[in-house]
Formats: structure tokens, C-alpha cells, sequence
């Protein structure tokens, strides 16, 4: 079982409040600490602040990020020089985002966004691609631009070989295009609900509040494995979630005075 403490919403946080709150989930036996941005609110940076915060903090980086909101070269050019940044502990999760604001043309169609992803993951995933679809087209050979190659790779690449990623599944077709795509699926709890089946290497993940006990969460994963992010919003809610559940979700089979930490 993993641990993730947030994601953070960027909209009121500062430098030195996110920095407090890693330093305590480190303390807290938490795996990563992840940030989100909101796009719709005029807060984007999200990879910005993750590969900040990595450079006070040794623990694993996350970032939740408004997908189609640009072009998907750009954004996994972010990714890559945020995960170079964060020395290779940059883990993301994709919210495939409706029409935001004046200051942003969303992808309005399903298709749009499935073209969107996928181009993402063909970038990150380090090959020489080229894509003819219906709203991108990867390289754009513009007539300005000639001459330029048939295929194009990602340049910086990465750190990690392969960069963990999870999509928000608000719909079934999201799940499958994650799956497809080799990344996993996330979603937010909801009581009796299960973990999603893992996607390749990566668990399923679900978005619980800073309350989350350990029982509920280990019952959602039944036999398998799972990906908890727990929304605490201070220091003192860490410590106190840390206590709750790393000893519980670790150690499962042991006697609950031994994960008992209070």
C-alpha cells in the first residue's frame, strides 16, 4: 500500500506552508507529497511548485494537472524537466479538463481529449512518434516550418524510464483510455466503493479526505493493492493521519497494538 499526502490545492498555499507540510509527511511515514492546480481558477504551475517543493524535500513529488488545456508536447516537455528537476520523483495524475476560462481553449469532445492523452504517453514514453489525427498532428510540418522530420522525440527525456501517471476516471471511457495507455486510474472515495484495478505496474488510486480511517481503505483494496491520497491541509492533520494509517495499511496482519501510534 502507498501513502500520498494531498493533493495541495495551489490557490491559497505558500512556499514555506508547502514545505512544512512535506517535512511533516515525511516525518509521518507518508510516500509522496502531491500538489494540484486549477486551471479554472487561474491557478496553473502545478509542475512549477512540484519541482520547488522537491528541492527542500527528499520524498516523492506529485502533481494533479489539468489535461487539454495545451498542447500535450508542451506538457510533457514539463513533465520531463520537472521529473529531471525532482532527480527522477515526479509522479502526475491527469484531470481531463472541460472549457476553463477565457484564457484557455479545452477540448470540448471526447475524442479531442482521448487524442490529447494519448499523444502525452506516446511522448513520455521516449519513442520517435508521429501522429495524423483529428485535432492534432505531431510534427505540424507547416509550410513555414519546412523542411522538418517525419517523426519527433521528446528532448529533455525524463529521468525515471517511465514516469508514474494516473487519470482521473469521472467516466468509464477514461478508465479504459488510462488502461490502454499503460497508465493507471484514479478516483475519489466513496463509501463501499473499491480501489480501481491496477494498470500495468501502477496501482489504483483513490482521492480520500483527511479523515480516512484504515479499515474502509484496506476493505476497498480487498486482496490487492492500492494508491491513497489523504487531503490533510496541515501539519498537525499529517501527523495525526500518519499515525492513523501507515502502521494499518503497512502491516495489515499485525496486532492493532503494534500500528496503534497514538
Amino acid at each position: 500500500m502507498r501513502l500520498g499526502l494531498g493533493p495541495v490545492g495551489l490557490s491559497a498555499a505558500t512556499g514555506s506552508g508547502l514545505q512544512r507540510l512535506a517535512a511533516q509527511a515525511l516525518a509521518s511515514s507518508f510516500d509522496a507529497v502531491w500538489v494540484e492546480e486549477s486551471r479554472a481558477e487561474g491557478v496553473g504551475g502545478g509542475l512549477a511548485a512540484a519541482a520547488m517543493l522537491a528541492q527542500s524535500s527528499p520524498i516523492r513529488i506529485g502533481a494533479a494537472l489539468d489535461a487539454g488545456l495545451y498542447h500535450p508536447l508542451h506538457l510533457a516537455e514539463d513533465i520531463a524537466v520537472a521529473d529531471l528537476t525532482c532527480q527522477g520523483r515526479i509522479e502526475v495524475l491527469l484531470r481531463l479538463a472541460s472549457p476553463a476560462s477565457d484564457r484557455y481553449a479545452a477540448p470540448a469532445s471526447r475524442a479531442a481529449l482521448e487524442e490529447h492523452v494519448t499523444v502525452l504517453g506516446q511522448a513520455l514514453s521516449g519513442a520517435h512518434i508521429q501522429w495524423n489525427g483529428e485535432h492534432l498532428r505531431v510534427p505540424g510540418r507547416l509550410d513555414a516550418n519546412q523542411p522538418v522530420p517525419e517523426r519527433l522525440a521528446l528532448n529533455p527525456r525524463p529521468a525515471q524510464p517511465v514516469v508514474p501517471v494516473w487519470v482521473e476516471a469521472v467516466e468509464p471511457w477514461m478508465a479504459e483510455l488510462a488502461r490502454n495507455l499503460g497508465f493507471g486510474v484514479a478516483a475519489r472515495w466513496a463509501a463501499g466503493a473499491g480501489v480501481p484495478a491496477a494498470s500495468g505496474r501502477w496501482p489504483g488510486m483513490l482521492l480520500c479526505s483527511a479523515d480516512a480511517q484504515a479499515a474502509p481503505l484496506l476493505a476497498a483494496a480487498g486482496a490487492g493493492a492500492g494508491y491513497f491520497l489523504v487531503a490533510a491541509t496541515t501539519p498537525e492533520q499529517v501527523a495525526a493521519a500518519g499515525r492513523r494509517l501507515a502502521g494499518p495499511l503497512r502491516m495489515p496482519g499485525f496486532p492493532a497494538w503494534v500500528n496503534d501510534g497514538e
